[in-house]
């Protein structure tokens, strides 16, 4: 797995801005094919997330929960995914991921996976965390240092 600038392919068909600066290259594995050969629709939802810890990294959400012990950190409110083209095995794919709304707590993530094999995207998706503060079971704002690094990765995609 590695993380860089936006590394979508020379003709990735990105017609909404969807190739984030987080993105991410994982091997399809074997064993997340389902019976009918192709990833189980499960999968795209671990790759999302492998996006999305990336790019917490860059933002400074994993370091705020290291430093606070996990005693503070994101949690999904949502999570849609749109299946376009079945992945095989082998083949290797790109998933990109940006913030494209940012609230008081709340952020929205949008993820874009491309298949190396078809040369296509071949799932979209959009991911809602909110900041939650665990000791109090509520949700916290998100910080001054935090938005300010997701405005600096991602503020020209950003709807607020």
């Amino acid at each position: 797995m590695r993380n860089s600038t936006p590394a979508f392919p020379v003709g990735f068909a990105d017609p909404d801005g969807a190739a984030g600066p987080v993105t991410i290259r994982q091997g399809v594995a074997w064993g997340e094919l389902d019976a009918l050969g192709h990833v189980n629709h499960t999968v795209y939802l671990r790759w999302f997330e492998n996006a999305r810890f990336a790019w917490f990294e860059r933002v400074g959400i994993a370091a705020l929960m290291r430093e606070r012990g996990g005693a503070v950190g994101p949690i999904l409110a949502r999570v849609s995914c749109d299946y376009r083209i079945p992945v095989g095995f082998p083949d290797a794919i790109l998933t990109s991921v940006r913030c494209v709304e940012l609230g008081r707590s709340s952020l929205t993530l949008r993820n874009s996976v491309w298949s190396e094999q078809h040369q296509a995207v071949v799932a979209e998706g959009e991911v809602v965390g909110v900041m939650f503060d665990y000791a109090a079971k509520r949700s916290t704002p998100i910080s001054e240092a935090v938005r300010a690094a997701i405005h600096t990765l991602d503020g020209a995609a950003m709807h607020a």
